[in-house]
């Protein structure tokens, strides 16, 4: 089993997302040499979404952000 891009494989879970689906975006995401800290990909700003960003919001106060960074570390352990 493929350990890169954690971040994105831990947010499909999150997520429940098809297996193909977490597949297809690491794929892009190796295509791309984006970082390894990336959890998403926002089609609509065509950039990628870096976990300590979301993190920083979370931290900034931003409830959901929060959940998800915390629920997102736990499916990571």
């Amino acid at each position: 089993m493929a350990t890169d891009y954690a971040f994105i494989r831990a947010y499909g879970k999150f997520l429940k997302a098809r297996e193909s689906f977490v597949d297809d975006l690491v794929r892009q995401a190796r295509r791309e040499n984006v970082g390894y800290d990336v959890y998403n990909y926002d089609k609509e700003a065509k950039c990628w979404l870096r976990f300590p960003d979301l993190e920083a919001r979370g931290e900034a106060g931003d409830a959901e952000a929060a959940a998800i960074t915390k629920k997102m570390r736990e499916i990571m352990r």
